[in-house]
């Protein structure tokens, strides 16, 4: 569930710590059985060493599209050519102070690691450890999320239901699993928690987090300056899709727009094809220039749709929140609905949940 699909593949080692200590035992024996061995093959995760980004004539045609209808239709223009580029499947979703914009398909596939910004933000509203927040948000590190996940779980006594409601409270719909990176969480949900991140409670730590991703993983909107994004990636072994796919918050005018892109290739069916058509070597080479190419020309879009007012920044959080459920609110409903005795302890992994990317 997390990133990369069949079977988990971890970022590479880091000197230990605190964290890491904690989770070593219960832990390492439960993702062993659930992610057994590496499988040779298998798509992996994008990476920042091959970039497409647009030409200035592309913007300006991109541009000339919104003057001629407007943003939406421009977005569609984005979507269908990247989609005929890459042979891939696009989806495109911006969030201002006024109005969801959609383009392309609706994001539908799995979630991947965007799903561990509000998994991030939960397990801190609950005392979790900055270091295991840092490890999954700029490493997209697989363990870690997953002790944030059992934080919330032991904490609130319920995650899924924890984080649909942190979503819900902020307009954002999700259809959680515990095998959270499986979770459908669509990019026009995405794009509008994205936009509201600055109203959230305990969302600076990750906001800020969400700046500093790893270096290989600054393809897409996290390879533009300023934005704030998580990626996620992933091969889903039912039906051959691999998918990869950001959320991010865009500061503009003292406030922030909230972005969501997707690119998804069905490589049962079409995996040779699309690639005999590139100069690339595998999916996931494909995947980060597409994205890197939706979001160049996002940024020049946005940069005009702003200007022009035909986007406005969230830059106040007045009616931003659905609900008036607190953090505490939330611990005591969890609580008397799954009593903390009866839970697992956040260090068990559950053997029924399935880690892909």
């Amino acid at each position: 569930m997390f990133d990369d699909v069949t079977s988990i593949q971890f970022s590479p080692p880091r000197a230990a710590s605190s964290w890491k200590a904690a989770l070593s035992a219960t832990l390492a024996g439960s993702l062993l059985v659930l992610s057994g061995c590496s499988v040779s093959g298998t798509p992996g995760a994008p990476t920042a060493t091959t970039s497409s980004v647009a030409s200035d004539s592309v913007h300006a045609d991109d541009i000339a599209v919104m003057e001629e209808e407007d943003l939406e239709a421009a977005m569609e223009h984005i979507a269908t050519d990247v989609g005929e580029e890459f042979g891939a499947t696009i989806s495109l979703a911006i969030v201002d102070d006024k109005k969801d914009f959609l383009a392309g398909d609706d994001g539908s596939e799995p979630a991947w690691s965007t799903i561990k910004v509000p998994i991030a933000i939960a397990a801190l509203r609950d005392g979790a450890d900055e270091e295991l927040v840092d490890a999954a948000i700029k490493e997209s590190d697989n363990d870690a999320a997953r002790a944030l996940w059992n934080k919330v779980e032991w904490t609130e006594g319920n995650a899924q239901e924890s984080i649909e409601t942190l979503l819900k409270d902020f307009g954002s719909e999700v259809e959680m699993n515990d095998a959270f990176g499986m979770s459908t969480w669509k990019v026009k949900d995405q794009a509008r928690f994205a936009s509201r991140l600055g109203c959230v409670p305990e969302a600076d730590y990750v906001y800020d987090a969400m700046r500093d991703i790893v270096d290989w993983q600054k393809w897409g909107l996290a390879g533009l300056e300023d934005v704030h994004s998580k990626g996620g990636w992933g091969l889903d072994d039912e039906d051959g899709e691999y998918t990869s796919r950001q959320i991010g918050v865009m500061p503009v005018d003292d406030g922030n727009l909230g972005i969501a892109i997707s690119a998804s290739w069905n490589t049962w069916d079409d995996d040779s094809e699309f690639l005999d058509d590139t100069d690339y070597d595998a999916v996931e080479d494909v995947s980060a220039a597409a994205l890197d190419e939706v979001a160049s020309r996002l940024e020049a879009l946005i940069a005009h749709a702003v200007e022009t007012g035909e986007l406005t920044a969230v830059d106040d959080c007045v009616g931003t929140s659905t609900s008036e459920t607190t953090p505490e609110d939330s611990k005591e409903n969890s609580s008397e609905s799954s009593p903390n005795e009866e839970t697992e302890d956040p260090s068990e992994e559950p053997s029924e949940a399935r880690e892909d990317g």
